[in-house]
């Protein structure tokens, strides 16, 4: 706890005894005793005592008083890694779960060892541990392939005598797309990473604009730290360096990088550099900022401030002997490795760390581009790549490891367009180092006088980034009022007062059944008129027999009773000019549980239909004027309450507006449905792993004869929880109250759910109910049986598809908008409750997996990239912290959903549409 309070990151161990410590002194008798009853015998291979930190000599380990020790005595681990250096000993295979024992040991093994652990934490094993022994191969190790792969098809193949020669025939395409600047009243910028300049009429100073993606600058894609892509910091430093040379400035003075620029994996990033106005004395003050694209409603994002400056100045840097005298050469073998491990991935053309030398504070290297890069590197001054690897050299300088820069001063730029470069960086102090950079020929090519280097922050480039377009709630805005509405001639009404749906009788004790309303007893009397309505309204409500309180009940009736009329309304040829829209009670606040799967189905309906349907809220009160209005809208989905009608739209939410539950505090059992799944292994992992969950119960219908449900307990239960699988099925409610009676459940996660998917014409009650009943069924039955409980969370996890409503997924959609209705019914009791309205995960996570690959490119092509389990976990956090009942945690491309002809009206809240109507009598173009 201690710890704890000091910011460190702390695990508390799930074991029977402290072991190695004080507190085991009160069971070595016993242990003693037992050990005497043991036969012991002699290594067949030399072991390093953990007791010695020494090879074992003889008879040593095969004494009860020896393993006595063991039990209660320090563990000398440090020791026995340099004992076994110290013995030549230059490989070490760690035999274990993760990489832990390899980093510890990197400091008593030496910077030429070879450490590589079999397996890795949440990586494929079978990959791992082939890649372990292919590494191993590499540095000399025998290894038996022919053994390894025995059994599995592989074959030897003979190599080429020659070496490989790389030649390329691809056309290489330009970095920026083609395009008249000038025709918009700027000028090219002539430079790989900018587009276009203007001067800022009113000021005197400048702006540079440009547009970075994956796409356009592949090259950006070898940059990844923390698992994102970013924009180098070096880049920044190119860009500002370019931005002195418009305006006439010899020097960076100074900048200081605010937060990283993460380009996206589809899509990219505006990035404007202004320039200031001059002072008098020629200094600008510059500042680079960017924005999504298509986030045109959204904030620009500070990246970098800066001053330049008049005045170039050059740090000495002799190279007349080189490699320098009484320097001492670096290894830097498996250098690139062990920053991957790190958390920095760097491809060829940054991995361009030739040789090293250090010699007091000062490290000198040898840096290169690769030839392939000989072109690029003529466009720039200095190319990011080979500036950010010319930095590669501060751990071997005794600054800290995994360090990046956060501020420069006095950079200036004496030649451009190098491929290979000397570096000179000196320490100054504990995170500054100044840096010298010349050509081979000992020309200066750049100088930085201040560099100062921090470690990077990992929320700051993955979850801020993340959240930024993957965080979404539904808001009602207001549309119109009734004085708002055109003519929408007479609007059908099904049902008389008398009948289930009685909306006919509402509006009619409005007085107002004549004027715009024509009330059909049934579908078969609607055929029959003379003329059908453009639009006719239809409510679904229970029939008497349901009880009140029989919401499951209630929910399968209206939804196969809904999915009725749809069938019936798509059957009928008389209905094809005109729309049916269901009307609901409560859409907004979740109130009316009954017919809330209602609505899912019918946006399902919807999107598979467009014109044939639609949606509508009448809350208590709503006058029949308001329902005209909101008719009259042509919306697929309104809300009329209060005399205003609402219309639904995404927006952003912000995360971290409250801390979300406190997993790792928990005093009981968080309940986990779906557990063994795909999705649910996942977030086992994540509650286990990074949110300190102690006590986990995992449920599924197969519980612990799930495939690979008994490694998921042995993997949780050595990162220390404890982990029971039952079987149980969550929508019978006797099997969920024994369930939650039998153990102390303080937080619930429902991510069970199957899919049936099929369209809306083809489904049956039966489909519908088999979706329900893991969705709907089963979160009710949770609800009931933990409501009088102190629980800290109550989780569901809901799908897009609702929100939207997924084409051929109707059913599915239903059971989650009754998930989503069910947390705000939760919320409005007083009980904690979140519903996540998932967007698309990777196949081997999500519901996802069951598409075709065909299927999951056009979800894609939507506008709608895939969360990669990472990505999941992390919007789990956030959209559970941001404190919203219902969450949309979604990857959104809005640049693809901008280009979307047919752009769904949910999304007109996040896609800028720019256009006026056309004049009447305005002229045709051809």
């Amino acid at each position: 706890e201690v710890f704890r309070e000091l910011g460190r990151r702390v695990s508390r161990l799930r074991v029977s005894h402290a072991f190695h410590s004080p507190l085991m002194e009160p069971m070595l008798g016993d242990f003693r005793e037992v050990l005497a009853g043991l036969s012991y015998a002699e290594p067949s291979l030399p072991v390093v005592s953990n007791v010695s930190g020494r090879i074992a000599e003889s008879g040593e380990l095969t004494t009860p008083d020896y393993w006595v020790r063991h039990v209660r005595e320090t563990v000398r681990f440090d020791d026995g890694v340099r004992a076994l250096a110290a013995e030549g000993v230059a490989r070490f295979v760690e035999l274990g779960p993760d990489g832990v024992l390899s980093g510890m040991a990197r400091a008593g093994a030496g910077e030429d060892a070879v450490l590589v652990p079999l397996l890795r934490k949440d990586r494929d094993e079978e990959i791992t541990a082939l890649s372990a022994l292919g590494r191993l191969h590499a540095t000399g190790a025998p290894v038996d392939w022919t053994a390894v792969l025995a059994g599995t098809g592989a074959r030897l193949t003979d190599l080429p005598t020659y070496a490989f020669q790389h030649e390329h025939y691809w056309p290489v395409p330009a970095l920026m797309p083609a395009g008249d600047v000038e025709s918009a009243g700027l000028r090219a910028a002539g430079h790989p990473l900018l587009s276009a300049a203007v001067e800022l009429s009113d000021s005197g100073g400048l702006l540079l604009t440009t547009r970075l993606s994956l796409r356009t600058h592949p090259w950006l894609g070898e940059h990844v730290v923390m698992g994102n892509a970013l924009l180098p910091g070096t880049a920044f430093v190119e860009l500002a360096v370019r931005a002195g040379d418009e305006v006439g400035c010899d020097r960076v003075e100074e900048l200081t990088l605010a937060a990283p620029l993460v380009l996206p994996e589809q899509g990219g990033v505006q990035l404007h550099l202004h320039v200031g106005p001059a002072d008098a004395a020629g200094r600008r003050v510059l500042a680079a900022r960017s924005r999504a694209e298509g986030a045109d409603d959204q904030p620009w994002t500070e990246h970098a401030t800066g001053v330049l400056a008049p005045g170039e100045r050059t740090v000495e840097f002799d190279t007349a002997v080189w490699p320098p005298a009484d320097a001492e050469p670096l290894d830097l073998t498996g250098l690139y490795e062990r920053m991957a491990e790190g958390g920095y991935r760097y491809g060829p053309l940054f991995q361009g760390l030739r040789a090293a030398w250090r010699r007091g504070d000062d490290v000198f290297a040898e840096v290169a581009l690769p030839d392939s890069a000989e072109r690029d590197a003529a466009g720039f001054g200095l190319h990011p790549a080979l500036l950010d690897a010319s930095l590669h050299v501060s751990a071997l300088g005794g600054l800290a490891r995994g360090v990046v820069p956060f501020s420069w001063e006095g950079v200036c730029l004496h030649a451009t367009g190098a491929r290979e470069v000397r570096v000179r960086m000196t320490r100054t102090g504990d995170e500054t180092v100044t840096v010298a950079v010349a050509d081979p020929t000992g020309a200066p090519v750049a100088s930085v006088e201040n560099l100062v280097l921090r470690p990077v922050a990992p929320d700051a480039t993955g979850v801020d980034a993340l959240t930024r377009d993957a965080l979404f709630r539904v808001d009602w805005l207001r549309t119109g009022t009734p004085g708002d509405a055109a003519d929408t001639g007479p609007v059908g009404v099904l049902g008389d007062s008398d009948a289930p749906t009685a909306l006919a009788g509402v509006l009619r004790a409005e007085g107002l059944s004549d004027g715009g309303f024509v009330a059909f007893p049934d579908l078969a009397a609607l055929a029959a008129a003379e003329e059908v309505p453009a639009t006719v309204l239809a409510r679904v409500r229970p029939d008497a027999a349901t009880r009140p309180e029989a919401v499951v009940d209630a929910v399968h009736a209206l939804a196969a009773r809904g999915l009725e009329l749809v069938r019936e309304w798509l059957a009928q040829e008389r209905f094809t000019d005109s729309r049916l829209v269901f009307v609901t009670s409560d859409a907004v606040d979740g109130g009316d549980l009954a017919d809330s799967a209602l609505r899912g189905l019918v946006r399902s309906a919807v999107s598979e239909h467009p014109g044939r349907f639609g949606l509508m809220e009448a809350g208590r009160g709503t006058d029949a004027a308001t329902v005209l209005a909101a008719v009259a809208t042509g919306e697929p989905e309104t809300a009329a309450r209060d005399g205003e009608v609402l219309t639904p739209r995404l927006a952003r939410i912000a995360s971290g507006t409250t801390t979300g539950p406190r997993w790792d505090s928990l005093d009981g059992t968080v309940l986990l449905t779906g557990g063994t799944g795909g999705l649910g292994r996942i977030v086992a992992r994540h509650l286990v792993v990074e949110r300190g969950v102690r006590d986990l119960l995992l449920v599924s219908r197969s519980g612990a004869a799930a495939d690979g449900a008994e490694q998921l307990v042995a993997e949780l239960s050595q990162a220390g929880a404890h982990v029971t699988v039952e079987a149980c099925d969550v929508s019978d409610p006797a099997a969920v109250a024994d369930l939650v009676a039998r153990h102390p459940v303080r937080a619930v996660v429902h991510s069970a759910g199957v899919l049936d998917d099929g369209t809306v014409e083809s489904l049956t009650a039966e489909r519908m109910a088999r979706v329900l009943r893991p969705k709907a069924d089963a979160a009710w039955n949770l609800h009931e049986a933990t409501r009088a409980l102190d629980l800290e969370a109550f989780v569901v996890f809901s799908s897009m598809s609702g929100i939207l409503g997924g084409p051929g997924q109707a059913n599915y959609a239903a059971g989650n908008t009754f998930l989503d209705a069910l947390v705000r019914h939760r919320r409005s009791l007083g009980l904690p409750a979140a519903s996540l309205a998932w967007g698309p995960w990777t196949q081997d996570a999500g519901m996802i997996g069951t598409l075709s690959g065909t299927s999951r490119q056009r979800v894609a092509r939507a506008g709608m990239p895939e969360l990669t389990a990472e990505q999941g976990t992390a919007l789990f956090d956030a959209a559970l912290a941001s404190g919203e009942p219902v969450v949309l945690p979604v990857r959104l491309d809005l640049a693809a959903l901008r280009g979307q002809g047919d752009l769904h009206p949910m999304m007109l809240g996040l896609v800028r549409r720019r256009g006026r109507r056309a004049a009447a009598g305005g002229s045709v173009a051809a």
